[in-house]
C-alpha cells in the first residue's frame, strides 16, 4: 500500500536561507526603518509646503542647504567660546539636574530620605554590573580549571601499578 506525503502548505513561499543571520536581519529591520522614515519626510513637507513626492527631494535639499550655513555658524560659535564655569553656574546646573531628577521619579522621591545618593549607587552598579559579571565569569572558569587538573591528579594516584608522585 503506497502512502501519499502530507501537502506542503509553504511551497508558494520562498525559503529563508540558511545564513540568514543578524547582520541579515539588521539590514532589512534598517531599510525598513528608512523607508518608514522616507515616508513620514513626503507627509511632513506635502503638510508643510503642499509639494508633491516629485518635488520633495528638491525641497529637501533647498531647506538643507539654507539650514548649514547657520549650523556652520552655530558651530563654529560654540567651538570658538571661552570656557568659563563659574561657582554659580556649577549651582545652578546642580538644582536643575537635581529638580529635574525629582520632576521624572514623581513626587514620592522628595520625601524619600538621601535619594539622590541612592539614585548614584544605582548608577554607579549599574554601569559596574557588566564588569563584575565578567570579573566572576573568570573566576568561575579559573576555578572549574584548577578543580578539573586536580581531579585528574587524584585519578592518576589512584591507578594501580603507576607510581604517585609524592613518593
Amino acid at each position: 500500500m503506497a502512502t501519499t506525503a502530507a501537502p506542503d502548505t509553504h511551497a508558494d513561499q520562498p525559503a529563508l536561507p540558511q545564513d540568514f543571520g543578524t547582520g541579515r536581519l539588521f539590514l532589512a529591520d534598517s531599510r525598513l526603518a528608512f523607508a518608514f522614515a522616507n515616508h513620514l519626510r513626503y507627509l511632513a513637507l506635502k503638510r508643510a509646503f503642499g509639494v508633491s513626492r516629485e518635488q520633495a527631494n528638491l525641497l529637501t535639499f533647498v531647506l538643507l542647504a539654507a539650514g548649514a550655513e547657520g549650523a556652520y555658524l552655530g558651530a563654529r560659535t560654540v567651538v570658538r567660546a571661552p570656557l568659563r564655569v563659574t561657582g554659580a553656574d556649577a549651582a545652578l546646573g546642580g538644582a536643575m539636574l537635581r529638580e529635574s531628577v525629582f520632576g521624572m521619579a514623581g513626587p514620592a522621591s522628595r520625601s524619600t530620605p538621601m535619594f539622590g545618593t541612592l539614585l548614584a549607587l544605582g548608577l554607579v552598579g549599574g554601569l559596574a554590573a557588566p564588569a563584575i559579571r565578567r570579573a566572576m565569569s573568570r573566576a568561575r572558569a579559573t576555578e572549574h580549571r584548577l578543580r578539573q587538573a586536580r581531579i585528574s591528579q587524584y585519578a592518576a594516584s589512584r591507578r594501580p601499578g603507576q607510581p604517585s608522585s609524592s613518593s
